[in-house]
């Protein structure tokens, strides 16, 4: 009989295996199909939760609505040599998801006078 860990024990699991990465360490994954563009309207962490558990029902829906979704050839193209963007990403084996991190806001001048 297998048991299978708490949602909690998930999460801690996949929080150990999540983290930044810049498009080169995505190269290797790109090769082999393996990387998964999570929307930024969808937290990364829902997504992953959702791959580890083979919910079959939300993902397929995710990836019918373009919420969870493949890169493009032109995409993986330009990411795997833009060590300038940073992702967000979290280890789902075989897969690896990807959220591009969300921008932070810049703080505006004050004008004086």
């Amino acid at each position: 009989m297998t048991i299978s860990p708490s949602l909690d024990e998930l999460r801690a699991k996949l929080d150990e295996t999540a983290g930044v990465v810049l498009g080169s360490d995505l190269r290797p994954h790109f090769l082999r199909d393996g990387v998964l563009v999570v929307s930024p309207k969808t937290s990364l962490f829902d997504c992953a939760t959702a791959v580890a558990t083979d919910d079959a029902t939300v993902v397929a829906a995710w990836l019918a609505d373009g919420t969870l979704r493949r890169p493009t050839t032109e995409e993986r193209d330009a990411w795997s040599d833009d060590d300038a963007r940073r992702w967000e990403a979290v280890i789902v084996q075989p897969f690896v998801l990807v959220q591009a991190p969300v921008a932070k806001r810049q703080p505006r001048a004050s004008a004086s006078g």
